[in-house]
C-alpha cells in the first residue's frame, strides 16, 4: 500500500480523484482542499508521502520552482500533475523540476491507473512496513460494534503479538476504552485533535491508556459537541503517525459516515461492518454498503460480521448474504453470560472467559486475519502479573 497526497481547491476533484485510486488499488490517501500554490511553500506538504498529488487550472512558473525545491528535498516522493490543457513549455518545465507525470483534468481513468501504478510501483515493492488499519463499522445503533472491535483489538495483541492500539471514533458516548479497562483515560481523541500541531510519538504515547504491554486505547471524545471538532485532517496526521508507532490500529467507527471517518475508511486495510439477522439490519446495511461501494471501496476490503448469531432467528445468513451480494465473513455467536460479565466488569472476555463460545469465534476471526502468525496463549503467570509493570493512568479532576 502507497501513501499518496492529493491537493486540490476544489472539492469535488478531491472526491473524483480519491475515487480513481480506490478502484486502481488499496493505497491509503491524504487529501488536502487548497490551491497548490497557497501550499507548496509549506513545509509539511506531502510528509511521508509516495506520491504527491497535484490538481489546478494552472500552474506557474513561481509553482514549478517551489516543487523543484520539494522534489530536490524528498527524492523518494514522486509528484503528478493535473491541469487543464497542459502546454507543451509546462511539460517541458515540469520535467525539468523532477515531475513525474502530467495529465490533463479530468484525467482518462485507464491512463491515470497506469501512470499512478508507474509512480506508486516503487512504494510497493519496498520493504517498509506501516501497520495494518482495521475499521469496525455500525450498520445500526445495538449491534455491538464497539464490544466487537475492542475484543478483537485485545486479541490481536494477546494471541498474535501485535502491538495494537484501538481508537474510538464514535461521537455519541466514547466508551470504548471502558469495555476492555477500568482505567479513567489521560486524554480523548478530541485533546489530542486540539494538540494536533505539536502531536509527536511522545505525546501520543501519553495520551493513550496503556491497557496492556502491547494493547493501546485512544478513548473517544464521549461528547457530540467535541467530537464535532475533529476534522478530517486531524485523523490523517494521528493515523499516519500510529501506523508507524503500531501493528494494527483498529478503528470503532459506529454509524456516522462523515469526512473524518471517510479518511479513516479511504486509509483501512479491512473494513468490517457489524450487523445482526433481523430485518432491521439488512435494510440499515445494504444502504451502508451501498455508500461504500460509492465511495469506491472495492468488495475484498469488505468483510460482514454477523453479531449474536442465533439459529431460530427469523432471517436467515442465506437471506442476508443474497441481499448484500456478498458473502458473511465471520459469525460470532449469541453468548450473552460472558459478554455481560465482560462489560460490566470492564474486563476483555478473552480474560473473563476464555474458553466461551464468543472468545473461540474472536480468536478464530484473529486467526483468519494473521494466518501465518503463531497464536501466544496467555500463561498463568502473564495472567496474574501481566499488569504489574503498567503505570497507572493520571486522574483527571
Amino acid at each position: 500500500m502507497a501513501k499518496i497526497a492529493v491537493v486540490s481547491a476544489d472539492e469535488s476533484h478531491l472526491q473524483y480523484l480519491a475515487g480513481l485510486i480506490a478502484q486502481a488499488s488499496n493505497h491509503a490517501v491524504q487529501r488536502t482542499c487548497a490551491a497548490p500554490a497557497e501550499v507548496l511553500g509549506q513545509p509539511g506538504l506531502g510528509q511521508g508521502a509516495d506520491l504527491l498529488i497535484l490538481e489546478a487550472a494552472a500552474f506557474s512558473a513561481d509553482d514549478i520552482q517551489q516543487l523543484r525545491r520539494l522534489t530536490a528535498d524528498r527524492p523518494d516522493t514522486l509528484c503528478m500533475l493535473l491541469t487543464q490543457a497542459p502546454s507543451a513549455d509546462l511539460l517541458m518545465r515540469a520535467m525539468r523540476a523532477g515531475v513525474q507525470c502530467v495529465l490533463p483534468w479530468p484525467p482518462e481513468a485507464n491512463e491515470f491507473r497506469e501512470e499512478l501504478q508507474r509512480c506508486t510501483s516503487h512504494a510497493l515493492s519496498s520493504t517498509r512496513n506501516d501497520g495494518q488499519v482495521l475499521s469496525f463499522l455500525s450498520c445500526k445503533g445495538g449491534s455491538g460494534t464497539t464490544f466487537t472491535a475492542a475484543n478483537f483489538a485485545h486479541v490481536l495483541s494477546a494471541r498474535h503479538g501485535k502491538h495494537v492500539l484501538l481508537v474510538d471514533l464514535c461521537q455519541q458516548y466514547g466508551d470504548a476504552a471502558f469495555v476492555v479497562t477500568d482505567q479513567t483515560p489521560p486524554a480523548t481523541l478530541a485533546n489530542v485533535c486540539n494538540q494536533i500541531d505539536r502531536l509527536d510519538a511522545a505525546l501520543l504515547d501519553t495520551c493513550v491508556t496503556h491497557v496492556s504491554a502491547d494493547f493501546d486505547v485512544l478513548a473517544g471524545a464521549g461528547d457530540p459537541i467535541k467530537a464535532g471538532e475533529i476534522k478530517a485532517t486531524h485523523l490523517e496526521h494521528i493515523l499516519t503517525l500510529a501506523a508507524s508507532m503500531y501493528d494494527v490500529v483498529v478503528f470503532d467507527v459506529g454509524q456516522d459516515i462523515n469526512p473524518a471517518s471517510i479518511v479513516v475508511l479511504d486509509h483501512s486495510n479491512v473494513i468490517y461492518p457489524v450487523l445482526q439477522l433481523q430485518l432491521s439490519y439488512l435494510r440499515a446495511g445494504r444502504r451502508l454498503m451501498e455508500i461504500c461501494h460509492s465511495l469506491g471501496y472495492r468488495s475484498e476490503r469488505l468483510r460482514l460480521v454477523v453479531n449474536q448469531y442465533d439459529k431460530r432467528m427469523p432471517i436467515t445468513q442465506n437471506t442476508m448474504e443474497s441481499a448484500f451480494g456478498m458473502a458473511v465473513a465471520h459469525t460470532l455467536p449469541y453468548d450473552p453470560g460472558p459478554v455481560r460479565d465482560s462489560l460490566t466488569q470492564g474486563i476483555p472476555v478473552l480474560q473473563m472467559a476464555e474458553n466461551s463460545p464468543i472468545t473461540r469465534a474472536l480468536v478464530d476471526m484473529a486467526r483468519q486475519l494473521f494466518p501465518a502468525t503463531q497464536p501466544q496463549r496467555d500463561g498463568l503467570l502473564r495472567k496474574l502479573f501481566g499488569h504489574a509493570n503498567q503505570v497507572p493512568a493520571p486522574v483527571r479532576a
